[in-house]
């Protein structure tokens, strides 16, 4: 039986859940503060990925559901994505390191199955006329992952939302909505919140218990004033995490950072962090890139199902909450609101 379902949020997660639902026959509204996909969902790195670095805290389910989400994308949306190469480079070939990543990617390549984009490989150098790396660096490792050009992708799917008639409802901020069905005197058969790392904030406004804690994650990047033509992966400064520069359109975009913030509204990018990625980058660079050569950074807000372990290691996993007529959506990302979107069908 078909229902009227309102969501309120309209970045990635929910736009997709309203795609998904209203190509099952179910009459659809979204409720957006600002315009679709505004907000964190426009501040990503541009990955489709299952999350090669997510392996390493084990995270085998996570990285699947991710890889074949990357597939869905890039064969639904061949013009607004495609496969991208991307390199890792080593100074000695026979280190712990490179062997421990050549796993690490046998085993990326192993859960992907059939949806395996390209075979990964060592090679003594790389072609990079743009960034060449210091000379110590003697092996390169790559593998491919997806890419998309987030601008026209999303462009795309707010005019097949249109064409399958679902309400859009910008400039329209919820405060006010039920676990009954009700939005702002609104009546809905089911509720979707799906507003990212605003879930715990709003659950809490309206007097309904919060089933998960959020951590606000701040991640930043930079776009820098040189071409590229394959990404690069490399561990920062601090060797907590991992660092790209990709290409993005006729620019390198170079992220991200990882930092604990309190809230979720307008994150900006920090000195520190222009430090840290800047400084990240030129410690494999030859040639160091400057911060004049930056022509434009953002920062977005994560929401990170808070584990017990520090954030670094917090699955980018989604949980839904169920209250009566209301389903709350918790974490998840970009690429894998297909996932998500695929069990708040079969729940609904």
């Amino acid at each position: 039986m078909n229902k009227k379902i309102g969501i309120i949020g309209g970045g990635i997660t929910g736009l997709i859940v309203g795609i998904f639902l209203a190509k099952e026959g179910h009459k659809v509204s979204i409720f957006e503060k600002n315009t679709l996909l505004s907000e964190t969902s426009s501040k990503t790195t541009k990955l489709l990925h299952g999350g090669l670095r997510y392996l390493e805290n084990f995270h085998f389910n996570e990285v699947k559901n991710g890889l074949n989400d990357r597939s869905w994308w890039l064969e639904n949306f061949p013009k607004q994505t495609r496969k991208l190469k991307i390199a890792i480079p080593f100074k000695n070939k026979f280190s712990l390191a490179l062997i421990k990543s050549f796993l690490g990617i046998k085993l990326y390549e192993f859960l992907a199955g059939s949806n395996n984009l390209d075979k990964s490989s060592i090679s003594k150098q790389i072609k990079n006329d743009q960034f060449v790396l210091k000379d110590d660096y003697k092996t390169y490792l790559s593998f491919f992952d997806g890419s998309m050009d987030d601008d026209s992708l999303g462009r795309e799917l707010i005019s097949l939302a249109k064409e399958l008639n679902i309400e859009i409802l910008e400039y329209n901020e919820v405060k006010n909505f039920d676990t009954k069905g009700t939005i702002d005197k609104n009546h809905f058969d089911k509720i979707i919140l799906a507003v990212g790392p605003w879930s715990k904030i709003l659950l809490e406004q309206n007097n309904i218990k919060s089933q998960k804690d959020i951590d606000y994650i701040k991640g930043s990047h930079l776009i820098i004033n040189r071409k590229s033509e394959f990404g690069l992966m490399f561990s920062g400064v601090c060797k907590s995490r991992y660092i790209f520069a990709l290409p993005y359109q006729d620019y390198t975009l170079l992220g991200t950072t990882e930092e604990k913030v309190s809230h979720p509204e307008l994150p900006e990018i920090s000195k520190n962090e222009i430090k840290y990625l800047i400084d990240s980058f030129n410690h494999i660079l030859k040639k160091s890139i400057s911060k004049k050569e930056i022509i434009s950074s953002y920062s977005g807000v994560r929401p990170l199902i808070k584990s017990k372990d520090n954030f670094h290691k917090s699955s980018r996993d989604f949980f839904i909450q169920k209250n009566d007529s209301l389903l709350t959506i918790f974490g998840g990302k970009w690429t894998t609101s297909p996932t998500i979107a695929r069990k708040i069908v079969t729940m609904i």
